[in-house]
C-alpha cells in the first residue's frame, strides 16, 4: 500500500510540472493526458518580412555641409552692338540733294510745285545720274564716276560736316551757326538752304540764308561746296515724262510771268483740245510722254516754265513741267525731311 501511494503521489507531481510549463510564455507544451497524444516539438515561427520593416529604425544624424566658398566670377566685356544699315531703297535713290531755294513767306499753292517752285538745284543719284539747274531755271543732265562719287562724300567727311552737332531746326540757337549778329537774329522772310546727304554717312541741315556768314566752318565748307556746284559735259536733260497744268484765263500766266502783254499762242493742232481736257474743272494735271510734249517744247525756255494759249476767244494759262527721276505725279517736288542712311551700292577707299 504504500508503493501504490508513493507512485500516485509522483504522477501527482508529474501533472503539476507539467501544467507549470504550460503556463510559461514561449515553452512548448505537453499533453495534458499522458498517452492521449505523443508529444511533438513545436517549431519557433519565423518573423515576417512585415516585422523587419514595422521595427523602428533610429534616423541618422544630419551632418552639417560645409559653408560654399563664393567663386569670382570674371567681368564681362561691354559689347557694342553692330549697327545693320538698311539696304539700297528701290527705284531711284539719291545721294546728294541741295536745295537753293527752299520755303519763304509766300504761301504754298498747287501750281508751286508744278512751275518748278522747290525743284533742286542739285541732284546726285546712286547710279551716277546728275541732274543741275542752272540760274535762269533750265534744267541740265551729266554723270559722275564712282570714283568722283566717293571724292565728293570724302571732301564732306574732310571737312568734318558729318560730325555737327545740330541740323538748322533750332535757328539761332542750332549748334551749325556761331556769333550771329544781333542785327541778323530778327531777320524773317527769307528762303532757305538745305543740304541732304544719304547712304552712310548721312546728314541733313537746313540753313537760313541771313546766317550763312555764321555758319561753323564745316557746315559752312560743305554749303560753298554744293552752291558752287557746276557739272562739266552737261547735255539738255531729257525727261521720260513731263506734266502739264491747266488752268482756264490768264490770271495763272500773269502770276507766274508768263509776259507784260501776256500775248497768247495758237494750241497745237496735233494736241487734244484744251476745253475738253480742262472740262468742267478750274484746273487740271495732264501727263506727257516725250513724243506728245515735242510740239510744246519750243513755247517753253526754259522748261518748267507757263505760257498763254488760245482757242478761239477762249484763254487757257498751261504749266509744263519735265518730272526728275525720282518724282511722281502724285508728289512733285518731295523735299526730304531727314537724311536716310542706307548701304551704298559701291565702295569707297578708306
Amino acid at each position: 500500500m504504500n508503493k501504490n501511494w508513493m507512485l500516485l503521489f509522483g504522477l501527482l507531481l508529474l501533472t503539476m510540472a507539467c501544467n507549470l510549463e504550460l503556463a510559461l510564455p514561449g515553452q512548448p507544451t505537453q499533453p495534458a493526458e499522458i498517452g492521449l497524444a505523443t508529444p511533438t516539438r513545436r517549431v519557433a515561427a519565423s518573423p515576417s518580412p512585415q516585422s523587419a520593416l514595422t521595427t523602428p529604425i533610429s534616423a541618422p544624424k544630419p551632418t552639417r555641409s560645409p559653408t560654399p566658398t563664393p567663386v569670382p566670377v570674371p567681368s564681362r566685356t561691354p559689347v557694342t552692338p553692330t549697327e545693320v544699315l538698311p539696304t539700297l531703297p528701290a527705284g531711284k535713290v539719291i545721294l546728294i540733294e541741295y536745295f537753293d531755294k527752299y520755303g519763304g513767306d509766300a504761301p504754298w499753292m498747287p501750281p508751286d510745285a508744278y512751275i518748278g517752285r522747290h525743284l533742286p538745284r542739285l541732284v546726285i543719284y546712286t547710279d551716277g545720274q546728275l541732274i543741275w539747274r542752272d540760274d535762269a531755271g533750265a534744267l541740265w543732265e551729266s554723270s559722275m564716276s564712282k570714283d568722283a562719287m566717293c571724292t565728293l562724300v570724302g571732301g564732306l567727311q574732310k571737312f568734318g560736316f558729318f560730325k555737327v552737332e545740330g541740323d538748322g531746326m533750332l535757328a539761332a540757337d542750332d549748334p551749325i551757326y556761331e556769333k550771329i549778329p544781333a542785327e541778323r537774329q530778327n531777320d524773317t522772310g527769307f528762303v532757305n538752304f538745305l543740304l541732304v546727304v544719304n547712304g552712310n554717312p548721312a546728314k541733313w541741315v537746313i540753313i537760313y540764308r541771313p546766317f550763312v556768314d555764321s555758319l561753323v566752318r564745316p557746315v559752312k565748307s560743305a554749303w560753298e561746296l554744293l552752291n558752287s556746284f557746276k557739272p562739266s559735259d552737261v547735255q539738255p536733260y531729257e525727261p521720260e515724262l513731263y506734266v502739264m497744268w491747266i488752268e482756264a484765263q490768264q490770271k495763272l500766266a500773269r502770276s507766274y510771268g508768263a509776259g507784260q502783254d501776256l500775248q497768247p499762242a495758237d494750241w497745237p493742232r496735233d494736241l487734244p483740245k484744251l476745253n475738253k481736257l480742262l472740262g468742267n474743272q478750274d484746273a487740271v494735271q495732264v501727263p506727257l510722254d516725250s513724243p506728245e510734249v515735242d510740239s510744246l517744247l519750243g513755247y517753253y525756255d526754259p522748261s518748267p516754265g507757263v505760257k498763254l494759249f488760245k482757242e478761239g476767244q477762249d484763254r487757257y494759262s498751261v504749266i509744263l513741267r519735265p518730272l526728275l527721276p525720282h518724282e511722281e505725279l502724285d508728289n512733285l517736288s518731295p523735299v526730304p525731311q531727314a537724311a536716310q542712311r542706307f548701304v551704298l551700292p559701291f565702295k569707297c577707299p578708306k
